[in-house]
């Protein structure tokens, strides 16, 4: 396109300069008080993403084979699968409950718990919603049953940890040796989790180590 020039002349049209664009910056004191507002509501929003983080440090479940199926001799089967994973989603509820916020992040855990124990039961073939509805009703009175039993033993002794362990983890008659190694290894990664950073447990970036073979002095 052309123009006019002042001369009267054409000349072509060039580039225009942008219009610079107005930036609005709030107030010092308002960014504040709305910080302070939608504070509290942070963690409720926040509890999925960081359930899911802490799961999945849980679900890395170390050594199940070795030692909760051939050790202990346990059937490797979904009930087992998720007895297990009850007590590594437990040992982080611990931990987490010295978060202010522990509510909401542990319901986040929790509920990406049983997504995952309901893709298994949908994975192993089940496909009557009913069926799975019910599966998962039983499965979350099992799971609040062992954590209620789990933290009185914890609170209480270690034989009443070990009481725990027998009924919810380890139910053969002849896993003495390894109830004991189960109770042991409770408390010592407990303690390790208690020393690290809220932030670091937030994150998933934590592992549970391995369960120290029976007869070991580790």
């Amino acid at each position: 396109m052309y123009s006019a020039g002042r001369d009267g002349g054409a000349k072509a049209d060039g580039p225009t300069a942008p219009t610079p664009r107005r930036t609005f910056v709030l107030p010092e004191a308002y960014a504040v008080k709305i910080r302070r507002l939608f504070q509290p509501l942070l963690p409720r929003y926040q509890g999925p993403a960081i359930g899911k983080a802490i799961y999945g440090a849980c679900s890395a479940l170390p050594d199940y084979k070795e030692f909760w199926i051939d050790e202990c001799g346990l059937p490797d089967t979904f009930q087992t699968w998720f007895s297990t994973m009850s007590f590594y989603v437990w040992m982080a509820m611990v931990r987490v409950r010295a978060d202010p916020a522990a509510k909401h992040y542990n319901q986040g855990l929790v509920d990406a718990f049983f997504q995952d124990a309901e893709q298994r039961i949908r994975a192993s073939g089940i496909k009557s919603g009913r069926i799975v509805n019910d599966t998962l009703k039983d499965l979350v009175s099992s799971f609040k049953g062992t954590v209620m039993s789990l933290d009185e033993g914890l609170a209480r002794s270690d034989a009443a940890l070990a009481a725990a362990v027998w009924r919810n983890l380890l139910p053969v008659d002849d896993a003495v040796l390894q109830t004991a190694a189960v109770v042991k290894y409770a408390r010592v990664q407990l303690c390790l989790l208690d020393s690290r950073d809220m932030e670091q447990v937030k994150t998933g970036r934590f592992v549970f180590g391995p369960i120290a073979a029976v007869g070991d002095k580790a």
